[in-house]
């Protein structure tokens, strides 16, 4: 067993890099760890928000991830009945007003990298299968091409995605887990390809939604999402690859995709989307991510939250460090925090998707985008993760998009 760190942090997606990048940043010894051998790949929309941007910048990597990614200032939506809208990409406060498109072979690596440039140490090919707290003092158990290894630390983040097996082990699954499911493969020598995020409601299974993400003016990330039943919706019968499947063949993509190749198998992956049922943390053990089930209910994004929650994360050890405090009252503060942050937007994209996700409404809605700039506006700012829940579910505006007044 290794001499004691300030802090293991598990899992070096954006969550865990992020938390380590910080953590190192305010003198923390940090040890970051990871399955996986990096770079790896991930299985993912590949978009970065403006919200995702901004603790990029943050993080000083806003400019090494322009160089990289693909920059896409426009949004289109496609309706069930084909009817289409034109975003740009909404301002914020100080957020960028663009999207960017970037692989997560890439992303994942730049930002574990900058977090061991910050200072943190890193160890790839560790599988971790407990965390444990014996006699104050946290012990993180794992395994390393087929030996096992073990880490003492005063304190953990766990960032491992989306996987429940960790989190179950120490005690901290949902009561009910929810996730949504995807498929996506890589396209290139595509035909006409609009320099937009394209959003489709048409070709796909309802409630979900088809993507079509440009890596390049001839190039994208393509995929399909399929969002579970909900409080007025019946069970899906069709899975994720199916859905990619009925997508990738349906008339708005097969003039684009004609002349085009896959590059690379299809890739299913869950999302987990049930932070409001979710545990956060545990005995010096703070859960940052989509290990507490943090990604949109709706659109199905996650780095975003993965970022700012593994900031938080940082903040809330830190603090925690530096008094020699992991008191209940310490860890249920950042719990609070998490909350405060993010349970109404969770809460109200999973209601908005139980309200809109169906033909009518949709197509309605985007009628309404082309003709009322603030409906345009608000739409745009919902897709992106902005704002607009709480407009878009009151009577009133139900009422106008129904109406189409």
């Amino acid at each position: 067993m290794s001499s004691s760190r300030d802090v293991v942090v598990v899992g070096a997606g954006p969550a865990g890099s992020a938390a380590a990048h910080y953590l190192a940043g305010a003198g923390f010894d940090v040890l970051l760890i990871d399955k996986a051998e990096f770079p790896r790949d991930k299985t993912c929309g590949d978009g970065l928000t403006p919200r995702a941007l901004a603790v990029l910048d943050d993080m000083g990597l806003l400019e090494a991830v322009n160089r990289r990614g693909y920059r896409v200032e426009a949004l289109e939506m496609i309706a069930p009945g084909g009817g289409t809208a034109d975003f740009s990409v909404p301002s914020f406060g100080q957020l960028p007003e663009y999207m960017l498109i970037i692989p997560r072979l890439i992303l994942d690596d730049l930002i574990r990298a900058r977090a061991v440039e910050t200072g943190a140490a890193f160890e790839g090919g560790v599988e971790v299968t407990d965390v444990r707290v014996e006699a104050g003092e946290v012990r993180v158990l794992g395994e390393r091409r087929q030996e096992q290894v073990a880490f003492k630390t005063r304190m953990a983040v766990v960032a491992t995605g989306a996987s429940l097996k960790l989190v179950k082990r120490i005690g901290l699954s949902p009561r009910r887990p929810l996730t949504m499911l995807a498929a996506r493969a890589y396209f290139e020598d595509l035909q006409d390809l609009a320099p937009a995020v394209q959003v489709h409601f048409d070709g796909v299974p309802l409630p979900g939604y088809g993507w079509v993400f440009p890596l390049s003016p001839s190039s994208a990330n393509i995929g399909a999402g399929v969002i579970p039943p909900g409080a007025w919706r019946r069970p899906h019968t069709v899975n994720s690859r199916r859905a990619f499947t009925m997508f990738t063949q349906s008339p708005s993509l097969r003039t684009s995709l004609q002349a085009s190749r896959q590059v690379g198998p299809i890739k299913g992956y869950p999302i987990r989307i049930d932070f409001d049922r979710s545990p956060t943390h545990a005995d010096r053990v703070l859960l940052a991510g989509e290990a507490a089930g943090l990604a949109n209910p709706l659109t199905g994004e996650g780095i975003d939250f993965a970022l700012e929650s593994g900031r938080m994360a940082a903040e809330h050890a830190t603090a925690m460090l530096r008094q020699d405090d992991f008191s209940r009252a310490r860890l249920s503060g950042y719990d609070r925090a998490l909350r405060n942050r993010f349970q109404s937007i969770m809460v109200g994209s999973r209601r908005l998707g139980d309200v809109y996700l169906n033909p009518f409404l949709i197509n309605r809605m985007i009628a309404a985008a082309r003709r009322f700039p603030d409906m345009k506006s608000m739409v745009a700012d919902v897709t992106v993760g902005n704002r607009g829940l709480d407009e878009l579910l009151s009577v009133r505006m139900l009422l106008r998009v129904a109406l189409g007044v």
